[in-house]
Formats: structure tokens, sequence, C-alpha cells
């Protein structure tokens, strides 16, 4: 006997399910102890003999018919069967009949039996159910929606019907916000309530799952026509929408949720639950590049477009590695003296084929993957270094502002970092400026305002950058030990013609220096826009009427020539 042959009963001789191959005719060929300990009879009694012999019971005479039915329609019976064996025990059994191995002419000559006492199906799928369920909130998991996903689908496919497949994803840092502010338990319960909310946007043949932690899945059933679908699936989407921005009570606390959404059709996004579930992570993630509280339909350009994406997420992780970035300085001038004082570091990537990739192309995907933490870390190291460098050469001390990205300040070693950086290059804390965002400081202010005056007890400057965008006010701002503060370029772009940004921008001035703060404008590109800023006693400015951003050497001929801006 072959050893493959050999292991094939051995297999199925220690197989805890009763499997029987009988052939074309009916008549059993091969059992296993399962099937025969089912069954009440034994190998000589079974094999060789028509399985009516085991299936015929009293009363069975429909259901045998309509198992030969079955099995001649679709290849396939499955339900339940009574058994009574010899000695009057009586359960039921679960069965399944398989059609296989056909004749080199498509006939099919065996078909596979499987028998489980039902009390152990039963078991099996309270297990399964176990784990295939969220604990939390009790919806399914990725496993059980995928599998009804597939049902979905195989039921759409046979009526000519539509499916939608939609993933939401809540905002993690507001999460984050919960659990650390009312604690785990509060976290819980929002979590929960929002299971609630979101079944309560579908109809009772619809399904919602828990994909993560911030992550739920929504399967949209038998719609009718792809119109119809599009219309349903807006539909809901609106609904969640409108169900999570109602303030959900935790702890006797309001609190709203950000959310974005993406949605995918069967038939015309894909025909495979993992083609839609891609899809709809597609459709995700350009609803999340918008902002929160958007969706997103999937369409075929996505799938370009975040081709494209990936392979610049791949070629900007190995140009990190690589040594691909660099560091070009902008100056910033004193408007009064005319006098070079300060720069702004600004990340730059060569690729070695496309060469100067624009800050817009790679500095989103890095923020969006991660890797602006990395690219920050260079991005600080290689300032310090600079500022080092200039000093060696004996060149006029120079401020260096270095940007800070929202990931890199809720490092914890953030000061630490600093901290070794200013000892390892043995320089002027005052010379290193960091730039934090408004936004990087309000989702935390209490943590923020620790994580600050601990940098800036170190000698470091702070500076608040692009002030304006964001919705604090600089009476928020008293509580930060901010030195500078930076104004957006877009109040400088149209501030020539247009009599609210010049006021805006004159308040602000006025009050950043009632707070003992300096003033540094962005973006000036006009003689005019200068004047204006000088008539508004702007301490600093920075933008393409002085200079581009430049290499570090082209950067330091600067220094070494003492240009300086014409009055």
């Amino acid at each position: 006997m072959p050893a493959s042959d050999n292991l094939v009963r051995v297999l199925l001789e220690n197989s805890h399910e009763g499997i029987a191959l009988i052939d074309h005719r009916g008549c059993l060929r091969q059992v296993n102890q399962a099937f025969m300990n089912l069954s009440g009879l034994s190998r000589s009694d079974l094999v060789g003999h028509h399985v009516l012999r085991w299936l015929d019971q009293p009363g069975d005479d429909d259901l045998l018919e309509a198992i030969g039915e079955e099995i001649w329609q679709s290849g396939l019976w499955q339900g339940n069967i009574n058994r009574i064996l010899a000695h009057g025990a009586a359960f039921k059994v679960d069965l399944k009949i398989n059609a296989i191995l056909p004749h080199h002419d498509g006939a099919v000559r065996n078909y596979l039996v499987q028998a489980r006492p039902e009390a152990v199906v039963q078991a099996n799928a309270e297990n399964n159910r176990s784990q295939s369920r969220d604990p939390l909130t009790g919806l399914p998991l990725r496993l059980l929606f995928e599998d009804r996903l597939q049902q979905s689908l195989s039921q759409a496919s046979r009526h000519n019907v539509c499916v939608g497949a939609m993933f939401l994803e809540l905002d993690a840092d507001r999460l984050k916000l919960i659990r650390d502010s009312l604690g785990q338990t509060a976290a819980d319960d929002m979590l929960r309530e929002v299971a609630v909310r979101l079944d309560n946007c579908l109809r009772t043949s619809d399904s919602v799952a828990r994909l993560s932690e911030v992550g739920f899945a929504l399967l949209l059933s038998d719609l009718k026509d792809p119109l119809e679908a599009v219309r349903n699936a807006s539909v809901v989407a609106r609904k969640v929408y409108e169900s999570l921005m109602h303030p959900l009570d935790v702890n006797g606390q309001p609190v709203e949720l950000k959310a974005a959404m993406g949605i995918t059709l069967f038939p015309q996004d894909g025909r495979t639950p993992s083609e839609l579930l891609i899809n709809a992570e597609t459709a995700l993630n350009h609803a999340k590049s918008r902002g929160w509280n958007n969706y997103e339909f999937f369409s075929a350009e996505m799938t370009e477009t975040a081709r494209k994406r990936f392979e610049l997420e791949t070629s900007l992780r190995l140009g990190i590695d690589r040594g691909e970035l660099r560091l070009f300085y902008q100056p910033q001038v004193d408007l009064d003296s005319g006098e070079v004082i300060g720069a702004e570091a600004l990340v730059r990537w060569m690729h070695p084929e496309r060469g100067l990739v624009p800050p817009g192309d790679f500095i989103p995907v890095a923020e969006e993957t991660g890797l602006i933490v990395p690219m920050g870390s260079w991005v600080l190291r290689t300032a310090c270094k600079q500022i080092y460098e200039w000093g060696q050469m004996g060149l006029k001390p120079v401020r260096v502002g270095v940007n800070l990205s929202a990931l890199q300040f809720k490092r914890q070693d953030l000061a630490a970092q600093v901290e070794g950086l200013l000892k390892e290059f043995s320089i002027d804390p005052s010379m290193l400026d960091l730039e934090i965002t408004e936004s990087a400081i309000m989702d935390d202010v209490d943590r923020a305002v620790a994580m600050l005056n601990r940098i800036s007890a170190l000698g470091v400057k702070l500076s608040i950058d692009d002030f304006g965008t964001g919705y604090s006010s600089l009476s928020q701002l008293r509580q930060f030990p901010f030195k500078t503060l930076k104004i957006d370029r877009s109040f400088v772009l149209d501030i020539d013609n247009n009599d609210g940004d010049a006021a805006i921008v004159s308040a602000i001035i006025a009050m950043a220096h009632s707070l003992n703060q300096s003033v540094i404008v962005e973006g000036l590109e006009t003689e005019q826009q200068l004047n204006i800023m000088r008539g508004l006693h702007c301490n600093e400015m920075q933008g393409f009427l002085f200079s581009a951003p430049l290499p570090a050497e082209k950067f330091t001929e600067l220094l070494q020539a003492g240009r300086r801006l014409e009055s």
C-alpha cells in the first residue's frame, strides 16, 4: 500500500467525525470508526451495502427523496437526520453529502458523507461564536464578518442584486484622550454606545462588526441595483454621522466623536470579500485625507492613487535609511536692522531617480505612516549639528527653528532627546528654536504645558507655528512658555488688497507684543507686503522676497557675505 494511502487511512480512522465514501449506485465503499459508532453497525454490515441501510428510518421517505434531488441538482446536501440505535438510543446527526471525484467524462462517480452528532456541532458552534464576537461590544469580529459578507455575495450573485461594505474608523486620538482623562471604563462604555448606535442605523438584514479598537465594518445586503446601492449607502453614512455627532454621555461628560468612512459596492467594485475589503479601506483612507466626518465611495482611480502612495511610502522609508534627506534653511530677517538672525530648517528629499521631491508630496505620507517621527529626529539632530559647525567656523550665531510634528511632540522622551543633543554638540540652547503648531498642543493641554516647560527650562526657545489656522486664542497661549509667534502665510498672501487680513494681522501682533512675544511673519513675497508688515511693527520676516530655502553650504555663504535686507 502506498505511504500516502496509508496516511489517509490513519487520518480517517483517528477522525472524531464520521466519514464514509459511497459510489454512484449509493453503495458504501469505505467507513471509519466514528461513522460505525454513529450507525451502531459494524464495518461488514455497512461496506458493500446501500447507504439506505444506514439512512433509512421510519418516516424518512420524504427526506430521502429531498436528499437525492438536492444532490442531483447541486452536488451537495446538508442537514439533520434522526438516528435510532438498536438499543433504542435516539439523537440527531448533522449530515453533509458532497459529490466528489468526477470521472474524465464529467460524471460523478463517488460521494463523501460527513456526519457528527448535532450536540457536538452545537457545542463547536457556541465555541466559535464566543471566539468570533467582540467581548466588549458583542459585535462580530473580522472572521465572522467576512463569512457573512461571503454569504451575502453568494446570495446577491444568485438574485442579481448589490451589496455594500463600509469601513468606519473613529478618531483614535479622541479615544485615547477619553481613556487618559476619564479612565478605561469610560472608554469602554463609549465604544459600547458606538456599537449600539451603529446597529440602530441599519436594517435587520444588515450587520455591523468590530474590526479593531477604533475600526468598524457595516454590511448592507440585498440592494436592488447600483443606483439604489449608492443611494442607500449614502443614507446610512449620513445616519451614522448624525448619530455619532450627537454627544455621548460618558461619566456625565458630553463627548463628541469624529469618524471617517469608506464605502465599496458589489459587483461593480469587486466580486470577492478580499477585493471589497481592500477597496473599502482604500476609500476610507481617501475620506480621512479630507478630514474627519467625511465618507468616500471607492473608485478605480483610488487604486492607482493608493499604488503610487504605497510606492512613495516604500521609497521614503528606504530613503530615510539611505541618507537621501537634505536640510535646507530659509533665512529669518530682523525688520529693523535687516540682518539675518535666524533660519527655519526645512527637510527636503533628494530621490535618486525623481530628483528633489516636493515636501507636499512626501510630508503627508510621512505623517500618515509615522515616518515623520524618525524623519523629525533626523532633522533635529542635523540642525543641532549645523549650529555647532557654524560656531566652529566663527560665524555670527543664528537661531535655527525646527518644526516638531504632532507625533513627535507626543513622545515622552522628547525633552530628554533635546537635552541629549544640546550636550552632544555643546551648543547654546537659545540658538535652537522648536516650532509647534496649535493643533499639536491643544489636544492635551496639561501634558503640552508640562512638556513645553521641561524644554523651556533647558534654555531652548519655543515658537507657536502657523498661528491663526487653529482654534486657540492668544489668551489660551498665556499658559505656554512661547517666546515667538509665527503668523501663517495665508494671512499675508492678499494683505495688500484685503483690509480684513491686515486688521487681523495687526491685532495678532499687538496682542503678541502685550504678552512679550516677538512675531515672525511667513511668506513675504512683495515689497508692498514688506512695507505693510513694517508699518504694523512686526519683528521678523521670512519669505521669497529675501531668499528661498537654501542648502547648508549656500546658507553658509550668505552668512559669510553678511547679506542684509535692504531698507
